[in-house]
């Protein structure tokens, strides 16, 4: 199960032997350990080795993309030493359901009213609901049967009226013409002639077309009824809660640039409620899966209902390029099954100037 390119130096195959020899100790180590269904498929952990080619051109292709970087290091660099570090990324999906009601109201119009004298209300968790897919956010609302009941408006008073907000009830608002003052001023060539606004009529204010001048408006909570139907909504949110961990293999990579990237999966577990892995050949894994599934259970037990688990452990390319360029050693990262590149000190960058 090779994790490097053998091609590239004998002082390197040294090396990579004990790394070869460790893996497969482990995963033999696995291998002897109890699985469920779906980890015994798993029979293929290797990776293929990056070669100096790719790394090549995968650095070329995070040059290009930068303005500010040159392309020249990517193109005449020197590899010097490809060192495998691929990491470990432990996840946990805890798929949860949880309910709440609320009380909702719409305009009665009259008719049957479902009310607790007809039957008594089921509890939020008898009401039986189809529910999404695993692993899938969902939001999701019913009303609650035999909650209904008929009250009075309390928008309008159970009037069917309310008052105008333009006019705030008196059916008549400022003049836009004469600014409220009932005069107007009006100039012909050099003389000005004040009088009366003939919009108004000296009034100052003129009739609310809002309301037509009536000073209310038919309450639109009850839509003019002055009787709304109470009920109890149920609100069901189905969500998809994830956490991870990554094992830190110590080569200087920053782990959490692991998010953008994808790896190659060795490793399903799904169940109602999953255990922590208990052979897995990393030991930092193992006490993540406890972490993780510790939390949840801390988390979402108590207040809510857990309906599935699922438990992933991803094997992500990591491999540390090491380069010479005009005289000085530099390094580089390319990671995951899309061979992005991390680089922290570029040799050659140039300076922009945005105008």
């Amino acid at each position: 199960m090779e994790l490097v390119d053998n091609g590239t130096g004998a002082e390197r195959d040294g090396s990579r032997g004990c790394e070869k020899n460790s893996l497969l100790a482990r995963v033999d180590l696995l291998s002897q350990g109890e699985h469920n269904d779906s980890t015994s498929q798993q029979n293929e952990w290797s990776i293929p080795p990056i070669s100096e080619h790719e790394a090549r051109e995968a650095f070329l292709e995070y040059a290009a993309s930068k303005c500010c970087y040159r392309t020249a290091p990517a193109k005449h660099m020197v590899v010097q030493n490809l060192t495998a570090c691929n990491a470990y990324r432990y996840r946990l999906k805890t798929f949860t359901e949880n309910r709440e009601t609320y009380p909702a109201s719409e305009p009665y119009n009259g008719g049957f009213v479902d009310s607790p004298e007809v039957a008594e209300p089921p509890a939020p968790w008898e009401i039986e609901v189809d529910a999404p897919p695993l692993f899938t956010d969902c939001e999701m609302h019913f009303p609650v049967p035999h909650t209904y009941s008929v009250q009075g408006c309390p928008n309008c008073l159970g009037t069917g009226k309310a008052q105008c907000t333009r006019c705030t009830g008196s059916g008549k608002v400022f003049c836009s013409s004469c600014n409220g003052s009932g005069w107007q001023s009006v100039t012909t060539n050099s003389d000005t002639i004040s009088g009366f606004c003939m919009f108004c009529g000296g009034a100052g204010r003129t009739r609310c077309l809002y309301c037509y001048g009536r000073g209310w408006l038919h309450c639109v909570r009850c839509n003019g009824r002055g009787l709304l139907l109470y009920h109890s909504e149920l609100k069901i949110i189905w969500k998809n809660n994830s956490a991870e961990y990554v094992a830190d293999n110590n080569c200087g990579f920053p782990i959490d640039r692991f998010h953008e990237v994808t790896g190659k999966e060795i490793f399903c577990d799904e169940n109602v409620l999953v255990n922590p892995l208990r052979s897995f050949p990393e030991p930092e894994i193992v006490r993540g899966s406890e972490s993780c599934i510790a939390t949840h259970k801390m988390q979402f037990a108590s207040k809510m209902r857990i309906l599935r688990q699922k438990q992933t452990v991803e094997l992500i390319p990591l491999a540390r390029v090491e380069y010479e360029w005009k005289g000085k050693s530099n390094s580089f990262y390319i990671f995951g099954n899309e061979k992005k590149v991390y680089a922290k000190d570029y040799p050659a960058k140039c300076c922009c100037l945005v105008m």
